[in-house]
């Protein structure tokens, strides 16, 4: 609710802030230069500023059309510094742009005037706009009629870069302009630098397959002419291979095309860029095939030049990530034996290379080789004599990645051991040769990566402090193939953290080495918290960190990534006391009391009263800083399926046969609900990563299962059920070796909840039992399993450290859902009701713009106000789905009428829709003409993605409505 009052407070300091610049820009001028002031220079640079703070139509539209009326009355210094302004303003900037019209009147009449400068800084301008005037005729009317009456050099180039944004976002120009952008590249008398220009438009002639193959011809008569400039050649095969990939036409022969130029071509400069092409024709391209990844492998082995040969080995490793099939059918086709010689031939240019230091190409034959090895050991054969070749490809595939490994530990020793303190860019080669050595070990299952990882350290007990930083993220990597660390490395590492007390980040780094290779225990504690005194300077009397705060946090961090919770207890604890604002101190005391929580549950010391005081301090930390609405319910959902374990192992205790059917009637039925409020948590954090969604999946699947268990148990007692659509493949999958609890802990965790599923799945094998015999078996393992899932610590992702969300929505209504105002109908009267919303993406993750599709927005009325404060993941299912929980919760009948669900297109962040929301009317309304009736309206927002995934972010709102 507090977002539509924001909303209107918002638009008014937009007007105001408008204001404050149209001030400024008139202001009078004591001195100016050019007949253009310092305050009016000022004043247009602050429209970006203003339209990134007060992103509303209402503004931005009284902007622009501000901005336009400038445009058209003062000099081209005013003009010039416009056009920087709608340069620099985005899409999102201009699509809420409403009087397009008044816009393009202000601005087209300067293409009139006498003066070439003016005219072409109003076709940018024009350009500029493109995505808001694309389709209009007088628009591209003039931009044709410069194209061909422009004889000033600077006015010529502005027509054409407006053509180009004009065919880029229009249907109907690019077969408009065609013939003009054809007769101008036959002219001979068209400079070179103009048909440069020229040519780049023939990428937007996709819209039409004849014009497409029309535009291919005229490119192919640029490149078939010997005279044709390299730099003309570079950009014709980009636009042919733009313009071939959106037409999907002859996309094979351009493939080929470029191949021939890569191997033929002497110049190298077009070498170069051609393969920058391959990559953008053959990442999505099915008509990728096996001989020209043969043929691209040839170029790598005969090219001379070692910038080409690099930059070969780049696309090859790209394609062949792309089309890893292609590998598999070499590696079964007559090719194999030409295939083995390239590979051959690669690893001999990365000896080569070595031997010349050319480190950069030999990494990227490293690359390459890991790549195709990857594919080749991951696949299995389709049937017995699938993999019968000549040559014995798996043996001869591992023994190269033996080799290379063994190659790059000898430079990693060279690199380390030639100097007393390396160089920076010996520290980037060393770091990036590690990354491809990690990525070998973990590939090659004979490797032994307890020898390595020895090794190594032993390397970093002796090496100065920027040599250890590279090294520890690399053993980091090779300890999850690693079982025998946690035996010797706790001791060791706790010798080198006292010798690097004074380098903070090898330091932060080598505990974290420590935290992932080590189960945490309360000796070992003990012994790294006097450390950590010594590295924060202690001070006993006030029980005060002085220095390294921060990388005590980050340690904090890590233990509670880690489990280690009575470490991350005591660090985060002490920490309270250094932080400066109350919001540090809010989220500190959180993380304290939920790290003790956990610490105490470890101990079979459950502590609820803990939960929840972290789940108070959190809900005062939104009174200071953004909202951290997902901790919350992670905590919370902990809390509860806690709980429920807990009263389920009290229910196991009943004697009562019939009462204890009851109450496991319960818990099966709270077990589920909490498994649909961990779907629900996954679901409302749009661009969730996937180590959190792992997280969230093995909690639901864990919660399905004590579901199944608490049913099951019942036996005769239960009605017939079905197994949950989730539990299906941990019944129909293959056993596999339990993956180590430090190294994938969700891993861990779903293959434990698959133990637990047989185990419940065994007892219908019980049936031949007598009733106590089975009851008393039943019991036995229903106890082992809940004490397993109490055992098991908190799985706490990474992001649940991070307070940015990725996706917020600002929404408006009109008319204003208010619960101190309520809106007034007449009788029989429907309300007409307008959404308007920006959706806001994190700048972090600014990539997730593109995938937001649509804004679904969900619209119900009920009797009476849904706002239940102690339960804040309840009230959003509700508003999410609201017949569907409303019924589970049995209060249907507060639902008035079914929702309404509205769909708006998401245009550049901003969605608008305007709905008709009808109320049910009263049989006896003529016969009671003053009785008033009063109901909620209430309105959820979720987003639809590119794959159709519907994600319930939000906001809700909420308000009365009197007819």
């Amino acid at each position: 609710m507090e977002d539509s009052y924001a909303t209107a407070r918002n638009q008014s300091d937009g007007h105001k802030a408008l204001l404050e610049l149209e001030k400024q820009f008139n202001k009078k001028a004591r001195a100016a230069t050019l007949n253009i002031q310092g305050s009016q220079i000022q004043a247009l640079t602050g429209f970006i500023h203003m339209f990134e703070q007060y992103p509303y139509p209402v503004v931005i539209n009284a902007a622009i059309l501000k901005l336009a009326d400038w445009f058209r009355l003062h000099n081209n210094s005013v003009k010039y510094y416009v056009y920087k302004v709608f340069k620099d303003a985005s899409d999102l900037h201009l699509t809420k742009v409403i009087n397009i019209e008044e816009t393009v009147r202000r601005i087209l009449p300067i293409l009139g005037s006498n003066d070439p400068i003016a005219r072409s800084i109003a076709l940018r301008v024009l350009g500029c706009m493109s995505m808001i005037i694309a389709e209009k005729l007088d628009v591209q009317f003039a931009i044709i009629q410069r194209l061909e009456l422009a004889t000033d050099r600077n006015e010529l180039e502005a027509a054409i870069w407006a053509g180009d944004q004009i065919c880029a976002r229009s249907n109907r120009f690019p077969s408009v302009i065609f013939s003009k952008v054809v007769d101008k590249l036959q002219d001979k008398q068209t400079p070179f630098d103009i048909k440069l220009r020229l040519v780049k438009i023939f990428r937007h002639m996709h819209q039409d397959i004849g014009m497409a193959r029309q535009a291919k011809l005229t490119c192919l008569v640029l490149l078939q002419d010997p005279n044709t400039d390299s730099e003309l050649v570079i950009v014709t095969l980009r636009t042919l291979t733009l313009l071939l990939s959106e037409a999907v036409i002859d996309r094979k022969e351009q493939i080929n095309r470029l191949l021939d130029y890569a191997l033929n071509d002497q110049r190298e400069d077009i070498c170069y860029n051609v393969l920058y092409d391959l990559v953008l024709l053959g990442k999505n391209d099915i008509m990728f095939d096996e001989t020209h990844i043969l043929r691209l492998l040839q170029m790598i082995v005969t090219t001379k030049h070692i910038r080409i040969q690099q930059k070969a080995m780049q696309c090859a490793q790209t394609l062949i990530e792309t089309h890893r099939k292609l590998i598999v059918k070499i590696i079964n086709d007559s090719t194999l034996s030409t295939f083995m010689n390239y590979i051959e031939e690669c690893e001999r240019i990365m000896n080569n290379s070595i031997v010349q230091q050319h480190y950069t190409n030999m990494i990227s034959s490293a690359r390459l080789l890991y790549s195709i090895l990857k594919i080749a050991l991951s696949q299995k054969p389709v049937d017995e004599n699938a993999m019968d070749v000549d040559i014995p490809v798996l043996p001869t595939l591992k023994a190269l990645g033996h080799r290379v490994a063994e190659t790059i530990t000898q430079i990693d020793l060279k690199l380390i051991s030639q100097e007393k303190q390396i160089s920076q860019s010996n520290r980037f080669k060393l770091r990036e040769l590690l990354k491809i050595k990690a990525s070998f070990c973990l590939l090659l299952e004979d490797w032994d990566c307890d020898s390595t990882f020895r090794n190594t350290y032993t390397l970093l007990t002796d090496a100065d402090d920027d040599t250890a930083a590279v090294l520890l993220p690399y053993l980091s990597t090779i300890s999850k193939k690693c079982r025998q660390v946690s035996q010797w490395f706790p001791n060791e590492a706790i010798e080198e953290l006292q010798k690097r007390i004074k380098r903070p980040s090898v330091y932060v780094n080598l505990i974290r080495l420590l935290f992932r290779t080590t189960e945490s225990g309360h000796e070992i504690t003990a012994k790294l918290i006097q450390l950590l005194h010594q590295f924060g300077n202690w001070d006993e009397s006030t029980e005060f960190y002085s220095k390294n705060g921060w990388n005590l946090y980050l340690i904090g961090m890590e233990a509670g990534s880690c489990g280690w919770y009575e470490l991350m207890y005591l660090i985060m604890k002490d920490l309270r006391k250094q932080v400066e604002t109350e919001a540090s101190y809010c989220w500190l005391s959180a993380l304290s009391s939920l790290a003790w929580a956990e610490h105490n549950l470890s101990n079979k010391e459950s502590s609820p009263n803990l939960y929840i005081k972290s789940i108070f301090e959190l809900k005062a930390l939104r009174s200071f800083d953004q909202p951290r609405t997902d901790q919350i319910w992670f905590i919370q959902l902990r809390m509860e399926f806690i709980q429920a374990v807990e009263h389920t192992k009290a229910i196991l205790t009943i004697k009562n046969t019939r009462k204890q059917a009851r109450q496991m009637q319960s818990c099966a039925v709270m077990f589920r609900k909490i498994a649909f409020r961990y779907d629900f948590i996954a679901q409302s954090q749009f661009g969730i990563d996937k180590e959190i969604l792992d997280v969230i999946e093995s909690y639901k699947v864990c919660a399905l299962v004590c579901e199944h268990a608490a049913r099951t148990f019942m036996g005769l007692h239960q009605m017939f059920f079905c197994v949950d659509p989730s539990l299906i493949p941990l019944i129909t999958e293959q056993e596999t070796e339990a993956p180590h609890r430090l190294i994938d802990t969700t891993g861990y965790m779903m293959q434990q909840s698959k133990g637990f599923l047989k185990t419940v799945t065994s007892w219908e094998e019980l049936a031949h039992l007598e009733g106590p015999d089975r009851k008393l078996t039943c019991v036995q393992d229903l106890k082992q399993i809940l004490n397993a899932i109490l055992a098991e610590p908190l799985i706490l992702p990474r992001s649940f450290f991070k307070s940015r969300k990725n996706v917020n929505i600002q929404l408006a209504t009109e008319p204003m859902l208010s619960e101190q105002k309520p809106i007034t109908l007449q009788p029989n009267e429907d309300l007409v009701i307008k959404f308007e919303g920006l959706v806001q993406v994190n700048q972090h993750v600014k990539q997730l713009e593109k995938k937001i599709k649509k804004a679904v927005i969900v619209c119900f009325v009920t009797k009476e106000k849904i706002l239940h404060l102690d339960d804040r993941i309840g009230v959003n299912m509700i508003f999410s789905e609201p017949a569907q929980m409303l019924q589970a919760d049995n209060k249907q009948s507060i639902l008035i009428q079914p929702p309404t669900v509205y769909i708006a297109n998401v245009r550049n962040s901003y969605f608008t829709y305007t709905g008709l929301l009808s109320l049910p009317k009263s049989k006896t309304r003529e016969m009671l003409p003053k009785m008033k009736k009063e109901a909620w309206v209430n309105v959820f927002i979720k987003i639809l993605d590119e794959n159709s995934g519907i994600w319930s972010v939000g906001p809700l709102q909420w308000g009365k409505v009197i007819w």
